[in-house]
């Protein structure tokens, strides 16, 4: 069956349907604005997105959503980093990360075209002898958690930005900054008549 056809789960060759609803479920995320919050549509979109792959195995369907996923995280920073008034360190940071994620999308879609050649030409991965040192998983990668993170409260923030009233990226955040610098002064103030109490009962002490 093909994932075109499924907004649900679909039957793959060596893809069970509860990994495949994950995956769809994730990706369907990086769809969901578009689809104005509605789930259902942002599912199917992100089916018919992921069948463009081809995929047929697990490895394959998990490159494939990294794919996806590194694609338009780095689409989504370019975008932000567009935004008037944005701070230059934010920028250039933004940029960075739209960068090193566009790298990791292409690794991922070399590793994709490798395994699926393969496929194709009837090789399969050879299984594991005695001996033989098997490769190990990809280690983790810090860098691209920090950058997809970093993306992700960037959104959270324009979106604050954007519901105090049409606010500048500027505004909100020296609005926010204001706020903190308030609630400091405040809380010192509180902080000043408990330490004199504290004084003044020392010095009645016996």
């Amino acid at each position: 069956m093909s994932l075109a056809t499924a907004a649900a789960p679909a039957t793959l060759i060596g893809v069970t349907p509860v990994i495949l609803d994950i995956v769809l479920a994730r990706l369907a995320l990086l769809f969901l604005a578009g689809a104005n919050g509605d789930m259902t549509a942002a599912r199917h979109a992100a089916s018919r997105m992921l069948a463009a792959y081809d995929v047929e195995t697990e490895p394959e369907l998990r490159l494939a959503a990294e794919i996806m996923s590194f694609s338009f995280h780095a689409l989504e920073a370019l975008g932000q980093a567009a935004t008037p008034d944005m701070p230059l360190n934010r920028v250039l940071r933004l940029r960075s990360s739209a960068v090193s994620l566009s790298r990791e999308a292409h690794k991922s879609q070399r590793k994709l075209d490798q395994l699926q050649r393969d496929r194709r030409a009837g090789i399969q991965p050879q299984p594991a002898a005695q001996g033989i040192i098997q490769p190990q998983p990809e280690p983790a990668r810090p860098q691209i958690d920090n950058a997809i993170a970093f993306i992700d409260a960037t959104r959270k923030a324009l979106e604050k930005a954007s519901q105090n009233g049409g606010m500048t990226w500027s505004q909100s955040y020296q609005q926010r900054e204001t706020a903190k610098r308030l609630a400091k002064r405040l809380l010192k103030k509180q902080a000043v008549p408990t330490a004199r109490g504290d004084v003044t009962t020392l010095a009645s002490a016996p």
